[in-house]
């Protein structure tokens, strides 16, 4: 055979072999697209699976009896008290808010009215009034907004029928949920079980590192959320603030959101203070909020990472944080500093740390 033959069959087959591979990661992206929901899906259920192994653990240990706690029934218990805290919240959150925004539509209409009698009464305000007709546009409104804010009211009533829509993933994240706390250790084992004994440990030991990297980063994040919850609730109820309870979940909700969400939620309050309260409360509310954040940047977060939490690059962090919210809204947002993580963890094993064994392969001459 000549060698122009040969050349032609080798590059024939370099040509195969890459439209082969070619087609499998098309292939392999279409299936992504197709399954994107239900990848979601699992995504949720294992970061929430590891969120409350830690709560699960806990009751089964606080099990008075002499014998462990059968795991089946702390999960059940820790699925229960959540239920209870959810039921809770929604009876503490949306009838204050919803009672607010109908308070606020009927009173809307006398705010626009004083305001006029001010305006009447500013000679410079006049002269801007005469050329753009302010007032008369601010009457207009207001007469129309109270119907507006009625149905802005009435839009819990609609997020009720998008989480009903919903019912059958939350559905499933409960029940992969369970399943994973259930035996998560067990399926890992089973499923590494038929590699070759390197890459069994590895894999296991890269599971292991994951699983306590997450744990960590999301009991810490919780920890900080509860706290600025309770910080709020603490100071709202002290000032007799009749929104203490729901401005309080705001700011435990945002604070879950990395980087940005706890000052959000502190100049939420702080604006809703100026708006509804009074000024005197919302600057020393500001204050507090000031001191508390500084403390839990700069000491309290600090220590707890120390516990086991793997601390991201906050560059890393923000294109992870942006990265995820683009691929799946807030939940995505959630968990882009985790994932960035367990990515970190995923590259120390198996770029950094060497050879399967664990050990660094000798360097020539030694």
């Amino acid at each position: 055979m000549r060698a122009d033959q040969i050349q032609a069959r080798a590059v024939a087959k370099i040509v195969l072999v890459a439209l082969f591979w070619a087609g499998i990661a098309v292939l392999f992206a279409i299936a992504l697209l197709h399954t994107r929901t239900t990848l979601q899906w699992v995504a949720a259920a294992v970061f929430l699976a590891l969120a409350l192994d830690p709560a699960v653990n806990l009751v089964q240990r606080a099990w008075p009896g002499e014998g462990k706690m059968p795991r089946v029934l702390g999960i059940l218990l820790v699925y229960v008290a959540a239920l209870a805290a959810l039921v809770f919240l929604i009876l503490q959150v949306f009838p204050p808010i919803v009672h607010d925004i109908e308070g606020l539509a009927h009173k809307l209409p006398r705010y626009v009215h004083d305001f006029e009698d001010w305006a009447n009464n500013n000679k410079q305000f006049q002269d801007l009034n005469s050329k753009y007709h302010i007032t008369v546009k601010l009457s207009q409104e207001a007469s129309t907004l109270p119907s507006h804010l009625s149905s802005g009211a009435s839009t819990i009533g609609s997020f009720t029928v998008s989480i009903l829509e919903h019912l059958l993933a939350a559905l499933t994240i409960i029940a992969l949920t369970f399943f994973l706390l259930l035996d998560g250790s067990g399926m890992v084992q089973r499923g590494t079980g038929r590699l070759p004994e390197l890459q069994r440990d590895r894999g296991r030991r890269i599971a292991a590192r994951v699983a306590e990297v997450v744990k960590a980063y999301v009991s810490v994040n919780l920890l900080l959320a509860i706290a600025a919850g309770f910080l709020t609730w603490g100071f709202l109820q002290a000032e007799g603030f009749h929104l203490a309870v729901p401005l309080a979940v705001l700011v435990a909700f945002l604070d879950l959101i990395p980087l940005i969400g706890l000052t959000v939620g502190g100049f939420s309050v702080f604006a809703v203070l100026m708006i509804d309260g009074g000024p005197g409360d919302a600057i020393v509310w500001l204050i507090l909020f000031l001191v508390y954040q500084q403390a839990q940047d700069r000491v309290i977060q600090p220590l707890l990472y120390k516990g086991g939490a793997r601390k991201v690059n906050p560059a890393v962090a923000i294109v992870a944080v942006i990265v995820g919210a683009e691929l799946a809204g807030i939940l995505g947002a959630l968990l882009a500093i985790p994932t960035a993580a367990s990515l970190g963890v995923v590259i120390d094993e198996l770029v950094l740390s060497g050879p399967p064994g664990g050990a660094a392969e000798p360097e020539p001459g030694k």
